[in-house]
């Protein structure tokens, strides 16, 4: 009795299992890479304390909500400062919105969420800015 030949592994098997696994791959890393840069992973600033001692917060990043009250200052090399009003604080700060973000259409009475870094000079800079 003649033996049969052994088949092996079915390519088309072979193949599906290296598209799941490129698959799973691909959104573990995508989903990796949108945590970064998420406003989640990112605190509230302490307004409170940056208007009391700004200098001990230098190079920290927070998240502001709030609206603006006045729109202060614009040149086309450094942007536009807005005094902001933050929720929950009676107090006005400043907010320097860099040149790169100013596509966002800011006007007075407007709200957003502010992501924003304690720059060298104690003043606040815009990195990310969302609509409320």
């Amino acid at each position: 009795m003649p033996r049969r030949a052994q088949k092996g592994i079915n390519p088309m098997l072979v193949a599906f299992t290296a598209i799941i696994i490129a698959i799973v791959f691909s959104t573990i890393l995508f989903f990796m890479n949108s945590q970064k840069g998420s406003l989640r992973s990112i605190g509230i600033l302490n307004v409170n304390e940056y208007i009391k001692e700004g200098s001990t917060l230098l190079g920290n990043q927070g998240l502001v909500s709030g609206t603006i009250s006045e729109k202060l200052r614009w040149t086309a090399d450094r942007g536009e400062v807005v005094s902001f009003r933050v929720n929950n604080v009676d107090q006005l700060i400043p907010i320097l919105i860099p040149p790169d973000l100013s596509n966002t259409n800011i006007a007075i009475g407007d709200k957003f969420t502010i992501r924003v870094e304690v720059s060298t000079s104690e003043v606040l800079l815009a990195k990310e800015i969302i609509r409320r």
